[in-house]
């Protein structure tokens, strides 16, 4: 009983939001956005992955792995309007018979959100950004990173 305890609790610390990227893994801060009110903008979250490293691309090549997402949930009227994914690259783990789509080096992923029914002022958004990293022989637990983009709502 204590087992499954444990494995319970550091399951769920795995999975929480950190505020800082794992040192593999460099995201870009946001720069404030602006948009009008009724309107849509698109912004970029620029990711850097260490050239050891990759991260499962979305989709995920297998379903047995987690694809690379990013959601905000609505606040003061902004919404997540949709997330554009760039295209991943083929990679093979060592000792596998079977490609991977992956992210490496540098990814940039769009955001796009809509004022639809936000009040002008500024609107901090708060998300996640989720991703499972591999190396070239080993996948491991998926994690997840705070983002943050301001957006600026103008009449």
């Amino acid at each position: 009983m204590k087992t499954l305890f444990f494995f319970l609790l550091s399951s769920a610390l795995a999975f929480s939001a950190k505020k800082e990227a794992p040192k593999f893994l460099t995201i870009e801060p946001a720069r404030s956005i602006s948009v009008k009110l009724g309107a849509s903008v698109v912004t970029t979250v620029t990711v850097n992955i260490d050239p050891i490293f990759h991260i499962q691309a979305n989709p995920a090549s297998q379903p047995n792995l987690i694809p690379t997402t990013i959601s905000f949930p609505e606040k003061s009227g902004v919404v997540l309007e949709n997330v554009t994914y760039p295209e991943g690259t083929t990679f093979r783990l060592e000792n596998s018979d079977k490609d991977l789509m992956v992210y490496g080096g540098e990814a940039k992923f769009k955001v796009k959100f809509q004022a639809k029914n936000a009040k002008p002022g500024r609107v901090d958004m708060v998300g996640t950004f989720k991703f499972q990293p591999c190396n070239s022989t080993i996948c491991f637990f998926p994690t997840r990173y705070e983002l943050k983009i301001p957006v600026q709502v103008e009449k």
